[in-house]
């Protein structure tokens, strides 16, 4: 019987023998181990990343839907590690916020971060989210938010909305070159689309990028709802053509974007 490495082997030479170069090599590329998630997702301890935040809010009114903007910096660090119940490593990490340069960075929140064989979970407010998996190509699609119910809701703007309902997570681009808003030019950047959901009543556009050596770069959510009775009196004919910022009634846009990392 052939050993299993001379199986990879031979398998590689009637790839190249067939379909040619260009064909094996593109399969040749595809991660195989976790060292690469571990590129894209650094797990360093007392090294922090620093973000913009822009956000809006949409808040209700008795004139209609107000939306609140803010601007913020974010300072997210890694700041020990230890055993799962499972035996997997977990990093704890510490998220602080500050709204001016001038202030100084107040404590936001507890988060983890695990790292196993194929994939990089991350949890944050009682929730787990499957952030990165293997193999990274455009043909990966995973659920990643399988670890808790999709369905349900979250405080925003005094209201509740199912934010993550509907979400499906693949890679939309493998190998970018890109700028950030905030001036940072990348190379090798991955993008995860979350969301694509636009329907009469539903806005989800949400999507991550990762580039190696700094970790997350870029994170974009849109969330929006309506019952179409603000703006038509609940007549669903006149409302399923308005652009959303006419028509939403609920929900909340945040993109934040890599400052630097140190």
């Amino acid at each position: 019987m052939m050993n299993m490495p001379f199986r990879i082997l031979l398998s590689s030479c009637i790839c190249l023998f067939i379909l040619g170069a260009s064909s094996c090599k593109e399969e040749v590329l595809a991660p195989a181990d976790a060292a690469v998630l571990a590129r894209y997702y650094p797990v360093e301890l007392n090294r922090p990343a620093y973000f913009r935040v822009d956000s809006i809010v949409l808040v209700n009114t008795v004139s209609g839907t107000r939306y609140d903007t803010a601007r913020l910096e974010a300072r997210e660090t890694l700041v020990e590690q230890f055993t799962g119940g499972d035996g997997s490593v977990v990093y704890r990490g510490e998220r602080w916020e500050r709204a001016t340069e001038s202030e100084p960075f107040r404590y936001k929140q507890t988060y983890t971060v695990t790292l196993t064989e194929r994939s990089v979970l991350r949890s944050e407010d009682n929730l787990t989210f499957t952030k990165l998996v293997l193999p990274l190509r455009e043909t990966t699609e995973w659920d990643g938010n399988a670890d808790f119910d999709a369905a349900r809701t979250v405080a925003v703007g005094g209201e509740f909305l199912d934010v993550y309902n509907g979400w499906v997570y693949h890679y939309a681009a493998v190998g970018e070159s890109l700028q950030l808003e905030t001036g940072l030019a990348l190379d090798s950047v991955v993008t995860v689309r979350q969301a694509e959901v636009d329907n009469l009543i539903d806005l989800r556009q949400a999507y991550e990028r990762y580039a190696p050596g700094l970790g997350l770069v870029e994170r974009f959510v849109d969330a929006r709802h309506t019952q179409c009775r603000v703006c038509c009196d609940g007549d669903t004919g006149s409302c399923v053509d308005l652009p959303w910022n006419e028509k939403a009634e609920k929900g909340y846009i945040i993109r934040q974007t890599l400052l630097r990392r140190e």
